[in-house]
């Protein structure tokens, strides 16, 4: 949809008093029938109760935090949120700088941009406890990643970045598709253990009555001094953009998911069988109501979890252990309606968690952070809120599986804005 159609029909289920002509004549310039017909059936299934009890997500018992509207956002100043914390084992605690995006390499330092100057980028040592300011860039930092190589990407509109001289500077490496183009947070940039860098584009371009075709996917085998463009989704009649690209260490392969209007998810061969800038991708799904247009991925030891991207329809977490079978998992009310836009891995004291957060509500939906401590058979609530009060992200990425993870919490009203680090308690 154009930027202001989603926002527009967001409500389409829940207040259908629209302009049937103007809303047809909109669907059928962007491309959307393919979407919106899953998005009746689902819904049709789910209000007729037609989608059994055991296909939704299951949440523990216990509730989670809820944001009103309190004039501040730091839970800081309230005892009643560090003791639920706590009786999760979990320890929250506010940092001393608003960090807007993170990058935690493997030696636990931390490259990240502020809010709200999020174009300077900062490195903080942790045996240190300084911050060092490393380069201005022209736009906003949209993406951070740190290769195995220890080179830094810096993701802005239009371009990508690495650094050079060990960190002393930074220099244009990539021109994207278009000056509004960049990679999604710890979603759209992924590296094979040959050492190959994989991005997949992301752009929201509108020209002459169409979207401007922006789902390419770069790959470079010399740490980023270089870099190849394949325009094979193109080919395969994606017209919009690349949501995700991840390695799957699980299964040794890559798992690309498209934008609009098809929204495939997309499958590689083994790693290693063939020239990765030369990869033959093979579609998961033929239809569009079969699932794909994932927004997150993230593994486990023994699973791979994908988050939809259906923003005012239904949405679902579907997971695979080998890539051939997918189980679809139902988000219930009244967190339906809100993709699930990032996912976050956290190393616990009792195994792996995953961290999920649905960012979106509409005036009878709420958003919600939440996690799984048992490979997805539950879910536990931690804060629930709504979008037009509160903003509430998950910012830290990495490549290796980490014991703490960084969320930040707005009020959006108050313009008050904080970042938390979660860790096991003490």
């Amino acid at each position: 949809m154009r930027r202001d159609l989603t926002k527009r029909y967001s409500s389409l289920f829940e207040k259908p008093s629209i302009n049937p002509i103007s809303f047809v004549h909109d669907i059928y310039q962007t491309g959307k029938f393919r979407e919106l017909g899953s998005f009746i059936v689902w819904e049709i299934f789910h209000k007729l109760r037609l989608f059994p009890k055991q296909k939704y997500l299951n949440f523990s018992q216990s509730d989670g935090l809820t944001l009103g509207d309190e004039r501040y956002s730091d839970m800081h100043v309230n005892e009643e949120s560090h003791k639920f914390f706590n009786s999760r084992g979990l320890r929250i605690k506010r940092c001393d700088h608003n960090w807007k995006r993170i990058f935690i390499d493997n030696n636990g330092n931390i490259y990240g941009c502020l809010y709200p100057d999020d174009r300077k980028l900062y490195k903080w040592i942790d045996n240190r406890g300084r911050l060092m300011l490393l380069q201005s860039f022209p736009e906003s930092i949209k993406s951070i990643v740190v290769s195995s190589q220890g080179t830094i990407f810096v993701c802005v509109p239009g371009a990508v970045y690495k650094s050079v001289e060990n960190e002393v500077s930074f220099r244009k490496a990539l021109d994207l598709g278009s000056s509004e183009s960049f990679f999604r947070f710890n979603n759209g940039m992924t590296e094979t253990p040959c050492k190959t860098l994989i991005i997949g584009e992301y752009g929201n371009v509108w020209e002459n009555n169409r979207w401007k075709q922006l789902a390419y996917v770069y790959f470079s085998s010399d740490n980023g001094e270089t870099w190849e463009r394949s325009d094979y989704l193109i080919g395969q009649g994606i017209n919009k953009h690349v949501h995700m690209v991840k390695y799957s260490r699980l299964l040794n392969k890559l798992f690309l998911a498209d934008g609009d209007n098809k929204k495939k998810l997309w499958v590689s061969d083994s790693v290693g069988s063939f020239e990765v800038r030369n990869v033959k991708w093979k579609a998961v799904n033929k239809y569009h109501i079969q699932m794909g247009g994932y927004t997150s991925a993230v593994e486990t030891e023994e699973k791979i979890f994908f988050g939809t991207d259906y923003q005012g329809g239904t949405n679902f977490i579907v997971e695979t252990s080998d890539g051939l079978r997918f189980t679809r998992s139902i988000v219930p009310d009244p967190y339906r309606r809100s993709p699930i836009d990032n996912m976050v891995r956290r190393k616990s004291k009792k195994g792996t968690e995953i961290w999920a957060n649905l960012p979106f509500s509409t005036a009878h939906t709420k958003c919600l952070l939440m996690y799984t401590a048992d490979d997805g058979k539950s879910w536990n609530k931690v804060i629930e809120y709504t979008k037009p009060a509160h903003s509430v992200s998950l910012i830290s990425s990495s490549h290796e599986i980490r014991d703490e993870l960084y969320l930040s919490i707005e009020n959006v009203r108050a313009k008050d804005r904080v970042v938390y680090r979660i860790s096991d308690a003490e």
